[in-house]
């Protein structure tokens, strides 16, 4: 039985349907939990819960609609997981017992990192593709599905972001010819990338603050992000997912590495120009996601985990010259 049909039939067997994507929520995520939601809905008649452990950032909240997600775990007999390597990214802050209540429910796996564990008992994991809502954007083809706008700006939205606007290393002839057919059927791509980049003065604020922080050694370039400039700029955690590429555009950085400070640890993002595997790199402290670019968490105050991670990218570095 093909994957595709073992999910209708998943989800049309199923009475109480959550669809989680992972903690701090990003574009392709978020847009994803969309998508599928408007999946279950067209083959049940009715809504699934949508659910995020963390909140949903306020600059995406032009997409949802009449949407929403909740972050209470709720009862449900199927969870269709998105953009989420691993159960614990959608469940990060349930205790092991729970968590093995939660994975032996039914669940769909829907994802495109490299780094994801094939959990679930159907899996759609495609790691050649540029963002979940690439996969979304070929089961809804294949399943014959319309796609209507609101659909149609979703799967735009998700491409856009993961891609980094369609320049990143991931971006493919696929997802380009994708975008390109989303457009014929509706999607205006001005007014959506300007509401998805658009910036506040406090995040600006913050911005200039870390980058102050930037350091560059042995190819390597790091910067940090701690509560304090945070405070200071009035600024949020969400407003600095992508200042790592500032670090990736100058010239000279093989490797980036952006440090966040969080209350119970260090939120570590890592990018590469292909020198080393930041995703194998990433695995070994518990966390993934793609050759290029990876992120972990690790229970260590900032400093510590700067040189740990330094150290590691460097002896990384080392071995492959």
């Amino acid at each position: 039985m093909s994957s595709l049909r073992r999910l209708i039939e998943t989800i049309q067997k199923s009475k109480r349907v959550l669809v989680g994507t992972h903690i701090d929520p990003d574009c392709d995520g978020i847009c994803a939990a969309l998508v599928c939601g408007y999946l279950v809905h067209y083959y049940k008649g009715r809504k699934p819960v949508l659910y995020c452990s963390s909140p949903i950032p306020s600059k995406f909240h032009f997409l949802m609609g009449n949407w929403k997600f909740v972050r209470r775990i709720p009862d449900f007999d199927l969870l269709i997981a998105v953009d989420s390597a691993g159960i614990s990214r959608v469940f990060p802050h349930v205790d092991e017992p729970m968590r093995e209540g939660l994975i032996s429910k039914s669940i769909v796996n829907i994802d495109h990192h490299r780094s994801n564990n094939a959990f679930g008992r159907v899996s759609i994991v495609d790691e050649h593709a540029s963002s979940t809502c690439e996969i979304l954007y070929r089961i809804f083809k294949r399943l014959h599905i319309k796609i209507n706008r609101f659909v149609a700006d979703n799967l735009y939205c998700g491409l856009y972001s993961d891609t980094g606007g369609f320049v990143y290393p991931n971006t493919s002839k696929k997802a380009l010819k994708i975008a390109t057919e989303l457009v014929g059927l509706g999607v205006k791509p001005t007014s959506l990338v300007k509401r998805l980049n658009v910036k506040t003065l406090a995040g600006t604020l913050l911005l200039s603050e870390v980058l102050r922080t930037i350091e560059i050694k042995h190819g390597i370039g790091s910067m940090y992000l701690t509560q304090k400039m945070l405070r200071k700029s009035r600024g949020e955690m969400v407003d600095s997912e992508n200042f790592v590429s500032f670090l990736q555009a100058i010239g000279g950085v093989r490797v980036s590495l952006f440090l966040r400070e969080e209350r119970h640890g260090t939120r570590v993002s890592l990018r590469s120009d292909g020198i080393i595997d930041v995703d194998r790199l990433a695995r070994r402290y518990g966390g993934g996601g793609h050759r290029l670019a990876a992120g972990l968490r690790m229970q260590h105050n900032i400093t510590t985990a700067k040189e740990k991670m330094f150290s590691a990218l460097l002896k990384e570095m080392r071995r492959k010259a």
